[in-house]
């Protein structure tokens, strides 16, 4: 037979943020613990700026009375009605939150706080201050925006940033002063409104990419702590990277050593049952995400208690680390060797058919038979009985099925007369 096609590689997307690469883990349960997780620190945020906001309320109407502009007078009492009204929001907000059962926050009701932020701050500047210091509300405008984007992402910031642009022209250029003083020419506010604005873009753009590449991260370590050791990190090489880049490959480099630690046989190199049943998982999910096939090829070592019995167990444990060389030679990248125990190994071969998996399996025994176990002065001959199961993604069996009928092969081989493959 010819030797099977090796797929290709599949070559990672184009992007410099960090991502957990879902060709091969997907784990929808994971991520909706995250959006969970997610929403509980959201919440804790809405509760604890609720101080921030009273006592900035606050500080801005004392101000806003001791220090605006002439008229404040007149302002008073817009001015109370404006910060009652805040108050009342934010009060209201926080026993939602506080009352509500634990989930995903319903979108209105950040987008009702920031729209309370803005509506007060442009209260205070119309009613307290003349029209040519107007522009300093777009500070503390751009202030809200940060917030905005890093605990609820970029779409509430493009809110903020859209509303806070709308409320400054609204007052500058529409709405008559309520401060009779002199306004800036239309020109010079629409050249503060467009420097905010382009401001606003790169803040919402440098923490919204921040904010989706933490959580990325906190996906990827949920993942490791669920033990799927299989999960990656596909990063490409930044230009200027920041510190959560750096982060990431520390926790990387930590996955890595850890799953050497704890998803590797020790004797041979191989993975062991976890981390192969983890293995086997991702490639079944993927199999039927692309509707194409897995196969699974388990082999035993023939006679292998005569070896240990007449040769004793460090020959043995030697033979066994060939055998897994072997195995890993015959292999492709993206094939699995796993050994079960004992003498008993997996292979899992994903996007493979019949014909290439009883090839690799044909392969493998010939190697085997032909191989000279042991060291030159005393060479010990060894053959293998291999059995082979696949699978498509469309068929309705789960993998631990899958390893179940290729250990129902390998007992046949092996019944049938040791040293074949029976598929």
């Amino acid at each position: 037979m010819s030797s099977p096609a090796r797929p290709s590689k599949p070559q990672r997307r184009s992007s410099t943020s960090l991502e957990v690469v879902r060709e091969s883990v997907h784990a929808p349960e994971l991520e909706e613990a995250l959006r969970q997780s997610q929403a509980e620190a959201q919440r804790e945020a809405i509760l604890w700026q609720r101080w921030v906001r009273y006592l900035g309320v606050l500080l801005a109407l004392l101000i806003a009375l001791l220090f605006g502009a002439a008229g404040r007078d007149a302002a008073l009492l817009p001015t109370l009605v404006a910060c009652s009204a805040y108050v009342g929001i934010v009060l209201w907000a926080s026993r939602r939150v506080q009352r509500s059962d634990r989930g995903v926050l319903h979108p209105m009701l950040p987008m009702a706080l920031v729209t309370a932020d803005i509506g007060v701050m442009s209260a205070f500047f119309y009613f307290a201050s003349g029209g040519q210091v107007h522009h300093r509300m777009l500070l503390i405008g751009l202030l809200g925006v940060l917030l905005s984007v890093f605990y609820f992402g970029r779409g509430l910031g493009l809110y903020a940033a859209a509303l806070t642009v709308a409320a400054y022209l609204a007052m500058q250029l529409v709405m008559p002063p309520f401060v009779d003083t002199a306004r800036g020419p239309a020109g010079r506010t629409a050249l503060t409104a467009i420097t905010f604005a382009l401001v606003s873009a790169v803040v919402i753009q440098v923490f919204g990419s921040f904010r989706a590449r933490m959580n990325e991260l906190r996906l990827f370590c949920r993942l490791v702590e669920d033990g799927e050791l299989t999960a990656k990190l596909a990063t490409r090489p930044a230009g200027h990277p920041d510190d959560l880049t750096l982060l990431a490959h520390s926790f990387e480099a930590m996955r890595d050593r850890f799953a050497e630690q704890i998803g590797t046989d020790p004797l041979t190199g191989c993975l062991n049952r976890r981390a192969l049943e983890n293995r086997l998982r991702a490639d079944w999910r993927l199999a039927k995400r692309r509707a194409s096939q897995v196969a699974v090829v388990a082999i035993d070592l023939d006679h292998f208690k005569e070896v240990n019995d007449s040769r004793g167990h460090p020959m043995g444990d030697l033979v066994l680390q060939q055998l897994a060389g072997i195995m890993k030679a015959t292999a492709r990248d993206t094939d699995t060797v796993a050994r079960l125990g004992g003498d008993e190994f997996i292979v899992v071969l994903p996007d493979t058919g019949w014909e290439g998996a009883v090839t690799f399996a044909e392969r493998l025994r010939q190697r085997v038979a032909d191989f000279g176990f042991g060291t030159d002065g005393a060479a010990v001959g060894a053959t293998v009985s291999i059995g082979v199961a696949l699978a498509r993604g469309t068929d309705p069996i789960s993998p631990e099925v899958l390893l179940h009928e290729a250990d129902r092969s390998l007992y046949k081989a092996k019944t049938g007369g040791r040293n074949r493959v029976y598929s």
